[in-house]
C-alpha cells in the first residue's frame, strides 16, 4: 500500500471540558470544523495538546469518532494512541481504525525510558496492530529518549510507518532526518516556530499547536515560508512567536487553553494534574498578546 501524502499544517486539537470535567463534545466538534475552515491540511485528535494522558480509552474512542464525523473526508484524521501500557496503545490503534481514522500518531513507550531495542520492538507492534499508516512521534523532553536518525531510518523499513513528528526542537536533527529518510517518510516538526527553518531543509509540514487559536495566521505564515515570501513571513512572525511565549508562561497545555480564552475563544480549563492559569499568569498572557498585537494581526487576515 502506498504511503499517504500528508503535508502542510496538521492541527493537533485541544479537548474542551465542561465544568463537571466531562468532554464538551459540541464545542470539540465545532473546533474541528473551525480548524478545517481556517486551512488545516489535517487534524490530530488525542495528541499531547489534547490531554490524552487524562482520558479513558472510551473517551478517546468517542473523540476519534467525532473527529471523523466532522472531517467527513475533507482532511486526514490522525489519532493519537500514546499510553503508558503497550496493550492499551495497540487497542487504541484498532479503535482508531474502526472509527475510520486515516492514521495514528504514537510516542515511544511513556515513562519507561526504553532503549533502542525496546523502542524498535514497540513500534513493530504498533505498525502491525492495524492497517493504518503510522506517524512516529519524537518528543525527547516529554519521554526522556530521542528517536535519532539512525533509529528512524530503521523504523522506516516497517511497511506502515509513513511519517515522523519531530519535536526535538533541533534543526540539525531535522536536517539529518530529511536527508536520511525524506524519500521514505513525511517529516513534520512539532512547533510552528520551526516552520521557516524546517521547510528550507526538506520537512513537509508541521504538527501545529497554535493553528486552532490563530488558524489564518498560521496558514498565511506557512504559505509565505513555503513560497519564500520573506516580507510576509517577517511581518507575521512576531505575532506567531508571541503566541508561543504565552504557552510558556505556565505549563504548556494549560497555556494553550489560557491563550485561547484570552483571545475570546472560550475552551475552558485543563484537566488535573494541570490547573487553570493564575490571575498573574493570565495577566502576563494578556500583556504578551497586546504587545505583539496578536489579535489585530489575526483579524487583519480574516
Amino acid at each position: 500500500m502506498p504511503h499517504p501524502t500528508w503535508q502542510g499544517i496538521h492541527s493537533v486539537l485541544i479537548t474542551p471540558f465542561v465544568d463537571s470535567g466531562a468532554i464538551d463534545i459540541a464545542r470539540f466538534e465545532a473546533l474541528v470544523g473551525r480548524n478545517i475552515a481556517t486551512g488545516a491540511d489535517g487534524v490530530i485528535v488525542c495528541g499531547s495538546t489534547g490531554e490524552f494522558y487524562t482520558m479513558s480509552v472510551e473517551e478517546r474512542g468517542q473523540l476519534f469518532r467525532s473527529t471523523v464525523k466532522v472531517a467527513a473526508g475533507r482532511v486526514p484524521v490522525i489519532a493519537g494512541v500514546s499510553d503508558l501500557r503497550t496493550a492499551v496503545v495497540l487497542d487504541l490503534c484498532r479503535l482508531a481504525e474502526k472509527a475510520g481514522c486515516d492514521g495514528i500518531l504514537a510516542l515511544p513507550p511513556i515513562y519507561a525510558v526504553p532503549d533502542e531495542r525496546e523502542i524498535d520492538h514497540f513500534y513493530r507492534g504498533v505498525a502491525g496492530a492495524s492497517a493504518l499508516p503510522v506517524m512516529l512521534y519524537n518528543s525527547p523532553r516529554r519521554i526522556g529518549v530521542n528517536l535519532g536518525p539512525d533509529q528512524v531510518a530503521r523504523l522506516a523499513d516497517l511497511p506502515t510507518v509513513a511519517a515522523i513528528k519531530d519535536s526535538s526542537g533541533d534543526i540539525v536533527q531535522v536536517t539529518e532526518l530529511c536527508r536520511r529518510v525524506g524519500d521514505r517518510l513525511r517529516v513534520f516538526v512539532g512547533y510552528e516556530t520551526m516552520i521557516r527553518a524546517s521547510l528550507a531543509v526538506g520537512a513537509v509540514g508541521v504538527v501545529a499547536m497554535a493553528h486552532q487559536l490563530s488558524g489564518r495566521l498560521v496558514r498565511a505564515y506557512y504559505d509565505a515560508c513555503r513560497a519564500n515570501d520573506r516580507a510576509t513571513a517577517d511581518r507575521l512572525e512576531p505575532a506567531l512567536f508571541a503566541i508561543y511565549r504565552c504557552f510558556k508562561v505556565g505549563s504548556y497545555y494549560a497555556g494553550i487553553k489560557a491563550t485561547m480564552n484570552a483571545l475570546g475563544q472560550p475552551v475552558g480549563d485543563p484537566r488535573e494534574p494541570l490547573l487553570p492559569f493564575s490571575s498573574a499568569q493570565t495577566a502576563k498572557v494578556a500583556a504578551i498578546l497586546a504587545e505583539a498585537r496578536v489579535a489585530e494581526t489575526i483579524k487583519s487576515l480574516s
